[in-house]
């Protein structure tokens, strides 16, 4: 049971280092298995193939991404009228939210690296989208309310545009401290500006405070 536990992470840390080097699509499951010291029937033993290896790498860490997230929205969820009247309390809540999220990124930084940059051909391959998707749904629910709409009747093409792409900004802004920054003490000085940056484009496109 144990070498069975043994050959089980040595397969996971080949693959993450041949998934790195090569990305998925690339990736050879013979070279996994060499190095890992095993043949290719006794990887299968563990994995029914290679997404499912490709998962071992990336899944836990995913999860853990997506439960902060979840968690952060679930709070603006139960209190979204207090989005009428920011506070700079909330402000701050919103900050340490994304810096935790940072510094999720940073512990697990190859994982995510490979999830954004190196999952192709895997069921992976749209998280980006995916997570654009998921601010976008919440983050329009909360424009809704800022704008002080009664009927989503009211939301129209140019808001449901706006939160889009204001929703594919934020998810940028996590991927480029994370490829341009190599530490995440840099990346959280750099954040701080970034945040400034996101939430008086919102603020400007929810009361249009400059060009009109």
């Amino acid at each position: 049971m144990q070498n069975d536990k043994q050959t089980k992470k040595k397969l996971i840390e080949c693959a993450k280092k041949e998934f790195i080097e090569k990305g998925f699509m690339k990736a050879s499951l013979r070279n996994i298995c060499k190095n890992a010291g095993v043949t290719t029937g006794a990887m299968y033993f563990f994995f029914k193939d290679k997404e499912e290896l490709f998962e071992s790498v990336v899944g836990k860490q995913l999860m853990e991404l997506e439960g902060t997230i979840k968690i952060h929205f679930n709070l603006e969820d139960r209190d979204i009228e207090g989005f009428i009247n920011l506070t700079p309390e909330d402000l701050q809540d919103d900050f340490q939210a994304a810096t935790d999220i940072l510094s999720l990124l940073y512990k697990y930084k190859d994982e995510y690296l490979l999830l954004m940059e190196k999952s192709q051909g895997t069921k992976y391959e749209n998280i980006i989208d995916n997570f654009v998707q998921y601010l976008y749904e919440h983050y329009l629910k909360l424009y809704f309310v800022m704008k002080g709409y009664e009927s989503e009747k009211q939301l129209t093409d140019e808001d449901r545009f706006i939160v889009h792409w204001m929703s594919h900004d934020q998810i940028d802004i996590f991927i480029h401290l994370l490829t341009h920054c190599d530490s995440e003490e840099e990346a959280k000085k750099q954040l701080k500006n970034m945040f400034n940056y996101m939430v008086g484009g919102w603020l400007a496109a929810i009361r249009k405070e400059l060009i009109s």
